[in-house]
């Protein structure tokens, strides 16, 4: 696990065979006696260090953490590298979730969804500076991924708190709305299925709530 323990202890340098191998050894960590486990006791095995616990949430939450990337970046491989730097930022900060502000999952999703903005920002600012267009990469050892502050000043969990509540804040249907749209990675179709809703009502809702995110969260959409 030499490649997993590398990227706990310092930045990415990444590329379509280092996500592979990443891959590869965090779904060996995942120990079948923990499947049966809930969100919450892999948590507090992760606060003892258990990797197999990281293994078995990795499993469970890659492909939403990677739905969510995907939505704001757009990008798969600048996706894939959030994965890892949430699934490894979750490592590091398990000690930091509180079960009384929430879910696991929606813990895993706010690293996902603040990080995913963050690395957005980047590569917008990278571009900007006319240093996007010749490549090298994904990430360098000066990326931003493991940068503890994001462009606006804010840690991880500032950007979590808020982003929590800015949802918070939403009217219940709108909310809703974008918790499955990004959280859930429904399809508008889905959601108006799922709400018992016409697809009219739901797209409304959901751009609606958009914007009031992007007015609570400043430069939302570089």
């Amino acid at each position: 696990m030499a490649s997993v323990a590398r990227r706990l202890s310092g930045p990415i340098v990444s590329n379509e065979d280092s996500r592979k191998v990443f891959i590869s050894e965090i779904r060996e960590m995942a120990d079948s006696h923990f499947t049966a486990l809930s969100d919450s006791d892999l948590i507090e095995h992760l606060k003892g260090g258990s990797r197999q616990a990281l293994g078995i949430l990795f499993l469970r939450y890659r492909r939403l953490v990677l739905t969510v990337s995907l939505r704001i970046l757009r990008n798969n491989g600048e996706a894939e590298d959030v994965v890892q730097d949430v699934f490894l930022e979750i490592c590091k900060k398990a000690a930091a979730f509180d079960s009384g502000r929430g879910s696991v999952k929606m813990w895993i999703l706010q690293y996902a969804y603040s990080r995913s903005l963050d690395r957005r920002r980047y590569l917008a600012l990278r571009h900007a500076d006319g240093h996007g267009a010749n490549g090298g990469g994904y990430c360098t050892k000066h990326s931003y991924a493991y940068n503890p502050h994001g462009p606006d000043g804010l840690t991880v969990e500032e950007r979590a708190t808020a982003i929590r509540k800015a949802l918070t804040n939403l009217p219940t249907k709108q909310r809703k709305v974008l918790e499955l749209a990004y959280f859930q990675g429904l399809l508008m179709t889905e959601i108006a299925e799922c709400m018992s809703d016409s697809l009219g009502n739901v797209r409304n809702q959901y751009y609606r709530g958009l914007k009031k995110l992007q007015d609570a969260l400043g430069d939302f959409s570089a």
